[in-house]
């Protein structure tokens, strides 16, 4: 975290749960309930949603190094795959992975919380069809 313009360290951890949370904890600690607030917009929680399968991208739409799954690119930076979804013009992260199939498992879960029952299946058809 960046505290009156100087790089901190919180800590180091097991998991990234633990990580998270003590970001969360230094970010209302350091910058207020505010920034806590603005940073939530981005992030999204999926842990109430049931496993969805991939949308994969329709075949023409894959260049050489992309993903193969809609709302899945790779980071090189961090050499991890991510997943986003755009929710009312707005991007939204949805997390790291190492696996890009797990990545766009999650991309599948996003859809479903946001765009309702029906809506992963339907975007397959879509790909498929």
């Amino acid at each position: 975290i960046t505290v009156e313009g100087k790089p901190c360290q919180i800590g180091s951890y097991d998991n990234e749960e633990e990580a998270a949370v003590d970001y969360a904890r230094a970010v209302f600690k350091y910058k207020g309930q505010g920034a806590l607030d603005k940073a939530m917009e981005f992030i999204i929680d999926l842990s109430d949603i049931s496993p969805q399968l991939p949308i994969p991208k329709s075949a023409g739409r894959i260049k050489e190094g992309a993903s193969k799954y809609t709302g899945v690119s790779f980071d090189k930076q961090k050499n991890k795959w991510q997943a986003h979804i755009t929710i009312e013009g707005k991007k939204k992260f949805i997390g790291y992975y190492d696996d890009e199939e797990e990545a766009a498992a999650d991309y599948a879960r996003a859809v479903f919380r946001y765009r309702g029952q029906g809506a992963p299946e339907k975007a397959r058809e879509q790909r498929t069809s």
